[in-house]
């Protein structure tokens, strides 16, 4: 058994040593244990597994300590090209793509996040910062296909500090709430980082 003492770690920080765990013994096999002490991080390390076909099982330690477990099968093709080719990592720092008009550019990135649901392999990680926080807000066009990239496995992280400048933290609809520690990690361990 593989174990993780993710206690005092911030969301996303304990899924992406989960997922690195999930590359480590991929081959072999074998049980990955993660403790964290927060339970939108058991949902979301659950929510990561099920994405890759993976199955879970989780219980509360003490008021503040959870446990997540992941099996993971020796020797499975699918979950070897899944986890290698899930590293794609897409940063959104404004809800408009390129420059010019500002309605062209909200209309092109909604069809870019469009686009991210229909591919083979969803990326692994969203992150959303500076003015890319009102698009996981209420009232967003692109909370139903952000929802469909949940659904397969993608996570979704917006910037606190981000939400509290714009006063929009209490309509976050979607995804965790992250800091700059837990975006700059989820982007030095990517293969690959796309910006907006």
């Amino acid at each position: 058994m593989k174990k993780i003492n993710a206690l005092g770690k911030p969301c996303p920080i304990p899924v992406i040593e989960a997922k690195k765990a999930i590359r480590e013994i991929k081959n072999d096999g074998g049980l990955i244990e993660i403790i964290v002490d927060n339970e939108v991080s058991v949902k979301n390390i659950e929510k990561m597994a099920k994405g890759l076909g993976l199955k879970t099982t989780s219980q509360t330690l003490k008021n503040d300590e959870f446990t997540v477990e992941i099996v993971v099968p020796k020797n499975q093709d699918q979950l070897n090209q899944t986890v290698s080719d899930s590293e794609l990592v897409v940063a959104f720092g404004r809800k408009t793509m390129g420059d010019g008009d500002p309605d062209l550019g909200a209309m092109l990135l909604k069809s870019y996040i469009y686009s991210l649901t229909e591919l083979d392999t969803p990326p692994e990680h969203l992150l959303f910062f500076n003015s890319g926080a009102f698009l996981t807000n209420q009232g967003s066009n692109t909370l139903n296909d952000l929802k469909v990239l949940v659904d397969k496995g993608t996570q979704i992280s917006t910037c606190g500090a981000c939400l509290d400048f714009y006063q929009i933290k209490e309509t976050l609809a979607i995804g965790e709430i992250t800091n700059m520690y837990g975006i700059s990690e989820v982007m030095a361990q990517a293969k690959k980082v796309i910006n907006f």
